[in-house]
């Protein structure tokens, strides 16, 4: 446990764990669950690192992203209780890790991140920071000592104010359609990102889209 950590081996266990299964102890499971922790901590490290500006407008493609992301952590969310409800704790724990490997590191905070040496605007910051708690909150059941530490570290909270006695998010209402748009979007940025990689263009030479009106 030492080497992985104890959030690493519990996430690692049970998101190889279904229910009603026998697991073979396999160490590639805990390195599993170091990475998923490292990678929340690093996108912490990320967020924390951002300044605001007060004056700065929030942009189009921010906007968005954060209507996105709303929707697609509501979605996630009605998933997981429905998987707590039928005790699928492993099902759960895996829809939290893409959620937040996926969708919150690999394509919300690159999508709202500033250029290198630019600061954010305060509203895309502050639901950011609103988004990162709603991630620590359900993550919190299974990663408890690293949601904790993040948690104290995003705000100045008091002790009854700590993650462990802090409401569960609520599940509400979201717009199917734009999750549906969105998928839209990926493919066009997976697009380019293939052919940068193709071609061997570097990431800081601009590339122009052009599309056909019918």
């Amino acid at each position: 446990m030492g080497s992985y950590g104890a959030d690493g081996v519990r996430a690692g266990i049970l998101m190889s764990s279904a229910a009603g299964n026998d697991l073979l102890f396999d160490e590639s499971l805990m390195l599993q669950g170091r990475n998923f922790a490292n990678k929340i901590w690093n996108g912490f490290r990320l967020v924390n690192g951002w300044e605001t500006d007060q004056n700065l407008s929030q942009p189009d493609e921010a906007k968005v992203a954060i209507q996105w992301y709303e929707a697609k952590f509501q979605k996630t969310l009605a998933f997981i209780n429905d998987q707590f409800e039928q005790y699928r704790l492993s099902d759960a724990l895996t829809a939290i890790y893409k959620l937040v490997w996926e969708d919150f590191s690999s394509w919300y905070l690159e999508l709202i991140k500033p250029a290198f040496g630019k600061a954010m605007d305060p509203e895309t910051h502050r639901a950011t920071i609103s988004f990162f708690e709603g991630n620590l909150k359900i993550l919190h059941p299974f990663m408890p000592f690293i949601t904790e530490e993040i948690w104290q570290y995003l705000s100045e909270r008091k002790e009854e104010e700590a993650l462990i006695v802090t409401e569960y998010p609520i599940e509400k209402k979201y717009q199917a359609e734009v999750l549906e748009e969105f998928e839209l979007v990926k493919g066009v940025i997976s697009a380019f990102r293939n052919l940068r990689k193709e071609k061997n263009i570097s990431l800081k030479e601009e590339l122009v889209l052009l599309t056909l009106e019918e």
